[in-house]
């Protein structure tokens, strides 16, 4: 009965121990999985370019590159980011399918999504809302 008394308390711990390790790990993974690890954020914005749009004129919005000429993804980021100098409404364009995905607030001096888990290589540009230029930092 002494070798019960002990045994017991000693699994019941292990049992706890076990436990707690298995709830930092998925922790740990569901982080990783919600959250792009420092190094590729580094890389990314390190990649970072300054810019300044073409205006608008009329009804047609400013836009990034010129026009007529696309911008293509590279490895640096799985996203498209822009730091712009003013807060602008922008959305990103694509070449293979023709369409423009939908408006994004662009909050001036922080860095924001344009579009994300682009592949690498696609042709994009830019649009901003209105017809003033835009300046600012890009990261693709």
């Amino acid at each position: 009965m002494r070798i019960r008394t002990r045994i017991a308390p000693l699994t019941l711990t292990a049992a706890l121990l076990a436990g707690a390790a298995a709830t930092v790990t998925a922790t740990s993974a569901g982080a990783a999985e919600t959250q792009r690890p420092v190094s590729i954020q580094a890389d990314c914005y390190g990649s970072a370019k300054s810019y300044t749009s073409a205006p608008g004129s009329g009804s047609s919005n400013a836009h990034w590159p010129g026009t007529g000429t696309w911008a293509y993804t590279t490895a640096n980021c799985a996203d498209i980011n822009l730091k712009v100098n003013a807060t602008r409404e922008v959305r990103t364009c694509f070449k293979a399918t023709g369409s423009c995905n939908g408006w994004r607030t662009a909050r001036a001096g922080q860095w924001a999504l344009a579009a994300t888990d682009v592949r690498d290589g696609s042709g994009f540009y830019i649009q901003f809302k209105g017809t003033a230029r835009s300046t600012g930092l890009i990261a693709y």
